[in-house]
């Protein structure tokens, strides 16, 4: 019985682990470059100005494509890859956003600023 208490008491609390986690990975001991976090503000700006203007692009190049004539310009499926590859860097900024918020919360739970 003992030794179940004793082996308890060196694993810790779980909250206690995690503080522990949280303090090694803000520490700053030389290796920045190797955990280094982009400037959250920029990101979060990029990406509400890009988003829109990905998504926007993707529905003018599909309605270009619908519009176009074998004859006037490139085939059908360019226009809707042209798309695609839009519409996909818009979910990639829509993503990014998510990831950012998450990264700006867990900031402020540990109290550090962004």
């Amino acid at each position: 019985m003992a030794s179940q208490h004793h082996r308890h008491q060196r694993s810790g609390r779980a909250a206690d682990r995690q503080a522990r986690a949280a303090a090694i990975r803000w520490r700053h001991d030389g290796s920045e470059p190797r955990w280094a976090r982009s400037d959250l503000r920029l990101r979060r700006l990029l990406c509400l100005l890009f988003a829109p203007v990905f998504a926007l692009t993707g529905v003018l190049i599909l309605l270009l494509g619908s519009e176009a004539t074998p004859t006037t310009g490139p085939p059908p499926d360019v226009w809707t890859a042209l798309a695609a590859g839009c519409f996909l860097l818009a979910l990639v900024a829509l993503v990014d956003l998510y990831v950012i918020g998450r990264r700006r919360r867990e900031q402020q739970r540990w109290h550090r600023t962004p």
